[in-house]
């Protein structure tokens, strides 16, 4: 006979069996409450549900890469302006505790703009979540997003986010990190929101508080911002996204290693 196996690998379980160890937030993982995407892009055929728009000359959608791990390309394409992005459905949100993270690179820090997070449309929608992020206006409604564009007045990430499209100063936030990328190297840039849900009170207008990290590409963290009280909106759906968008007329290349997205499967 086979050795036992795990019938019922719930996190009451997990818990039943480890308390709440040091080791439970990782073990959680495997349980059947928390859902998760995880696309390393292995093989040669990127995967048809995602959602993705190109605009301008030789933007290209993203593409299967032959390297190590396994990489996805996102090529914006000569055109000012040009832009490729890549949404995977509205089927996150903040009252669950949705997490993104990504590990990318770009081609060159000159003349891009580079969001990555979450925001309240599928692509071909917005041209980008963050409109100007010098002046705070926001393209989304409700989004946290890392954010880099040479077009603001300080070429640094910024962490930005918003509940209700910047209607006044008391709901966004958009701070510069005092960092940039670094061409060609990797970074992971993470998002984790945290909503109140219906049973706690949630309504239209209840923010979540968003928070940000970065690992350095050994996958050290960095980087880890202030909780901002102003992420997006508690009991709505968002999607995860990746955008990238030249800002001349030279293309540029954002690469990305891996896209691994999770959440509480419910509240409670």
């Amino acid at each position: 006979m086979a050795d036992p196996v795990q019938k019922v690998p719930s996190r009451q379980n997990l818990r039943n069996t480890l308390g709440l160890a040091r080791e439970f937030g990782f073990l959680e993982f495997n349980t059947l409450d928390h859902t998760l995407w995880d696309d390393d892009f292995m093989g040669d055929t990127f995967f048809g549900g995602y959602q993705t728009t190109q605009n301008g000359s030789g933007a290209a959608a993203p593409a299967m890469t032959e390297a190590a791990n396994g990489t996805i390309a996102m090529v914006t394409g000569s055109a000012d302006g040009g832009r490729t992005d890549l949404s995977l459905g509205l089927s996150y949100s903040p009252s669950l505790n949705a997490v993104i993270a990504a590990r990318i690179k770009v081609s060159s820090i000159a003349t891009v703009k580079m969001e990555i997070g979450f925001t309240d449309v599928l692509s071909g929608t917005d041209a980008g979540a963050v409109d100007n992020a010098d002046t705070t206006t926001f393209s989304a409604t409700d989004c946290a997003v890392w954010c880099f564009d040479t077009d603001d007045t300080t070429d640094v990430w910024r962490t930005s986010s918003t509940y209700d499209a910047h209607s006044s100063s008391s709901v966004w936030t958009s701070t510069e990190t005092g960092f940039a990328p670094v061409a060609d190297t990797y970074e992971t840039l993470i998002v984790a929101l945290e909503g109140v849900n219906t049973a706690e009170g949630a309504t239209a207008t209840n923010p979540s508080t968003a928070h940000f990290y970065r690992l350095d590409a050994n996958g050290y963290q960095t980087y880890k911002s202030a909780p901002i009280t102003t992420g997006p909106t508690s009991n709505i759906t968002l999607t995860p996204w990746l955008f990238v968008q030249n800002r001349t007329s030279s293309t540029r290349t954002m690469t990305v290693d891996f896209l691994k997205v999770w959440q509480r499967r419910t509240a409670s």
